[in-house]
């Protein structure tokens, strides 16, 4: 029986060595191949008589077996890509992929529920603007929220397609403004107000908000002046500010006070920066934008034009006058106030704040309706908008005629009353009435000329998307015209306790199984994943000399293998002939 043996044995052999073949072949078919992770081949013998726990067995044979072993945690040679999409792992991560499933639903590509993992980084954007590898993978990470702006936490397939700007948060606002000019003579004047038209600024999550500033001229000093900054919004997200500003005898700026504390703002020195902090709380969230007024002594900037020019910049916002020597007091809008044009639509106004008492004031215009042009308005506290503001009034529908007379009032907050116009609206001041007189609004026929070089934001509010690129953290960011650059995602890497435990799939992807562990997943770096080169893609770790050279071993085994069997047959044909004769 122990011919029988050695054929069966010989002939496990020649199995084992077939499946170091095809390993080698494998191996040296996929020497090109970008994140192809070549695989060894181990032997492993069966001795007969450990299956028994005996001596060895004359009737079962000795024999050997192979097994592929695989080398996902062996590092190729990261290598020059001409996709600048295209990336390479140095460490032990892996890429998080998806397979769609090759339906769409609305135009959109469905993804399997199966997570696959890859170390072929040579991604490209396809025609819907996904990162897809050359074996078809989609690559999957983190993804901006349009809305917030901030990174999501779950994982999805990344897209990079018609990628839209998002205004930038708003540090500094510059004005650049004569905002009155010197006297004739510093005793005997009128004192002079200015307001800019309301400049759009942004918060940290890309929300527009308006911030106007407010000049008024001491009435004891023609060269000091007050300013403060308002919710041109009329939602009271600007804190209450006072500041003194005094000038020289030429116009220049000479120094800025904090009304409030009695503290000198800046220097003093001529040429240095002057820069008044303006404190929000959006959405509650403080953000601090400095108000940049121009440099001590400096010509440019904010000044006073010289008596008599005609180079004063012109208010673009009026103000609320206030009586309170009559009972009930009488809070009053100036006359010939355009709000708006009879064809314009999601228009606003807020007139720039008076104190009525201690307490400011303005009233808050607000379109609702473009044919026929219908607003609302209503008194409120410019600082405040709780309801312990110390201003309330009821809010007012007014209806304007195509002239842009006034045509129509309704109080919506108690429509049993009747309005007869706009002179003899009511409203709440520090716990006092008050009548508002806001006949002297009203909407023009022809298009507004509004000064918006006077006062500027340091928000970029928009830009044209012109593609993506990828940083060596994995962030995704995307290239504006303006020079911008935004995150849109990041790229998530995974780890495992044993990666050689995966279970390979085609397009050298892998599945994880109960033996390489659970998914450790994050952004680059984390869990021990590594780093990436960009423009990059990790080569196959087939080493051809040595494939070639145990492609030799293993023929010889192989031809070794076969002579044995031939052996044994010769060996089994001569004691067959020995009973024949």
């Amino acid at each position: 029986m122990s011919i029988f043996n050695a054929l069966s044995t010989a002939v496990s052999g020649i199995d084992a060595q077939s499946t170091a073949f095809t390993n080698l072949s494998n191996n040296i078919a996929n020497s090109q191949t970008v994140g192809y992770k070549a695989d060894s081949t181990a032997f492993q013998d069966f001795v007969a008589g450990s299956l028994s726990g005996n001596s060895a067995s004359d009737d079962i044979s000795d024999s050997v077996s192979a097994l592929t072993v695989q080398h996902v945690d062996q590092q190729g040679t990261a290598s020059a890509s001409t996709d600048s999409l295209a990336m390479s792992i140095s460490g032990s991560g892996l890429f998080d992929v998806s397979e769609e499933t090759g339906a769409t639903t609305a135009g959109t590509t469905q993804f399997q529920n199966e997570q696959y993992y890859t170390r072929n980084g040579e991604f490209y954007e396809n025609k819907d603007g996904y990162l897809v590898n050359t074996a078809g993978y989609y690559l999957d990470g983190y993804m901006v929220n349009s809305q917030t702006g901030q990174l999501d936490n779950n994982l999805t397939q990344i897209n990079i397609a018609n990628v839209g700007f998002r205004p930038t948060e708003t540090t500094t606002l510059t004005q650049s403004a004569a905002i009155g000019s010197l006297p004739t003579d510093s005793t005997n004047y009128t004192p002079q107000t200015y307001t800019t038209a309301p400049v759009t600024t942004y918060d940290a999550d890309a929300e527009p908000h308006e911030v106007g500033l407010s000049w008024t001229q001491s009435s004891s000093n023609p060269l000091v002046w007050d300013v403060s900054a308002y919710d041109a919004g009329g939602t009271g997200s600007i804190a209450a500010n006072d500041y003194q500003v005094t000038f020289n005898s030429d116009g220049t700026l000479a120094s800025v006070m904090n009304k409030d504390t009695g503290a000198t703002v800046g220097s003093t020195t001529t040429g240095s920066a002057v820069s008044i902090p303006i404190s929000a709380d959006y959405n509650g969230i403080t953000q601090t934008m400095q108000l940049d007024l121009g440099t001590i002594g400096g010509t440019s900037g904010t000044t006073m034009a010289a008596a008599g020019s005609s180079a004063v910049s012109t208010s673009q916002v009026t103000a609320l006058t206030a009586d309170t020597t009559t009972t009930p007091g009488t809070i009053s809008m100036a006359a010939n106030t355009m709000l708006g044009t009879t064809t314009g639509s999601n228009q606003s106004y807020v007139t720039a704040p008076t104190d009525v008492g201690t307490t400011p004031v303005s009233v808050k215009w607000t379109q609702t309706s473009a044919s026929p042009a219908t607003w609302t308005v209503s008194a409120v506290n410019p600082y405040d908008s709780s309801s312990s503001s110390g201003v309330s009034s009821d809010s007012y529908s007014v209806v304007f005629n195509k002239d842009g007379s006034v045509a129509s009032v309704t109080d919506l907050t108690n429509p049993s009353t009747t309005v007869s116009g706009l002179s003899s609206l009511t409203a709440s001041v520090g716990g006092s009435s008050y009548t508002m007189d806001l006949s002297g609004a009203s909407l023009s026929t022809t298009a507004l000329s509004t000064d918006t070089t006077s006062l500027t934001s340091d928000s970029v509010s928009s830009g044209t998307y012109e593609g993506a690129e990828i940083e060596s953290d994995g962030s995704i960011m995307a290239e504006f015209d303006n020079g911008d650059t935004q995150l849109i995602g990041k790229v998530a890497l995974t780890n495992f306790a044993n990666v050689d435990g995966l279970n390979a799939v085609d397009g050298q992807a892998y599945t994880a199984t109960a033996n390489s562990g659970t998914a450790q997943t994050g952004v680059v770096g984390d869990n021990g994943t590594g780093t990436l080169s960009v423009g990059y893609v990790e080569s196959s770790t087939t080493d051809l000399t040595s494939d070639l050279s145990s492609l030799i071993v293993a023929q010889e085994a192989y031809s070794a293998n076969t002579k044995v069997v031939t052996t044994a047959d010769e060996l089994l044909q001569t004691t067959i002939a020995m009973k024949q004769s």
